[in-house]
């Protein structure tokens, strides 16, 4: 029966974890333990004897309230019966789940509609509110359905913003006792920082953005200081040095041509030349 019951009101995946809280639950019998003025405790342990199965769990009932809690505290940190709640829930022929022990955030309702189901005047009545857990809470709902309503438009959202910063002013000028002081010179300083415009952050130079260091060598070029390790000079080096190059010339020369079709040349034929060469060739021998 309880499967069925919540196969509708649970998601699947915290159903699929209750199905086999339910079906553990049938290796397990309960007894009663000690009886006090508003307790009950009972002992649940496994039918199965061995060394993992000699385990026992307490289980506390309070007649008062009419609720069970378990020493496992699976409850407490899952949020689901265990199988030791719903061995003793069927102990009492408790066919149905109760709805003390269903949690709305593990149904399938959770996100449909308000969470928090109370209002101001419950709040002010309900002493179970008044912890920081439970007023942050119900702000936090009011806020939430003001913000959806704001965000829609420009307009709203610049108007929101502008109450919220005056809300916060008149908040912290609220005392302990409830009265509301009025809005010093403090206060309207502290509205003039909250106006104030934003600038852009001045620059810093970042590292390694400067000049690009030079070595003592590229120093020493850039001034021309360069001595040449041939002559000792300096203003050039070895590639370029004038002894060098010199000695490089010496003994090439260029031989002289003679143009004999030149036409300035002394008025000298074929045949004076040809005799001319022809003893220059004699007296040589």
């Amino acid at each position: 029966m309880m499967e069925s019951q919540m196969v509708k009101i649970y998601t699947k995946k915290v159903f699929l974890l209750f199905q086999n809280e339910v079906v553990k639950s049938n290796l397990y019998i309960c007894s009663k333990k000690e009886t006090f003025s508003n307790m009950k405790t009972y002992v649940v342990q496994r039918l199965e004897h061995g060394p993992n199965f000699d385990r026992l769990r307490e289980l506390q009932y309070y007649t008062d309230t009419d609720f069970v809690s378990c020493s496992c505290r699976t409850f407490d940190f899952e949020g689901y019966p265990c199988r030791h709640m719903i061995c003793f829930l069927k102990k009492k022929q408790v066919l149905l789940l109760p709805e003390k022990y269903i949690l709305r955030r593990w149904t399938k309702n959770a996100k449909i509609g308000s969470v928090c189901e109370t209002n101001a005047s419950t709040y002010m009545d309900d002493s179970s509110l008044q912890s920081l857990m439970g007023r942050h809470g119900m702000l936090s709902q009011k806020a939430q359905v003001l913000v959806d309503d704001a965000a829609l438009t420009d307009a709203r959202s610049t108007f929101l913003l502008g109450e919220f910063e005056m809300l916060n002013l008149r908040v912290k000028e609220i005392d302990d006792g409830g009265n509301i002081g009025k809005i010093k010179a403090k206060s309207s300083s502290q509205s003039r920082e909250v106006q104030q415009v934003i600038e852009d952050p001045t620059g810093v130079r970042a590292k390694g953005c400067g000049k690009r260091l030079r070595s003592s060598k590229e120093k020493a070029m850039s001034k021309g200081s360069r001595q040449c390790s041939v002559c000792g000079v300096n203003g050039h080096d070895k590639r370029t040095c004038p002894k060098l190059t010199n000695r490089s010339n010496v003994g090439n020369f260029s031989e002289t041509q003679y143009d004999y079709d030149d036409p300035q040349d002394d008025g000298r034929d074929d045949a004076t030349f040809t005799s001319i060469a022809s003893s220059t060739f004699y007296f040589g021998m």
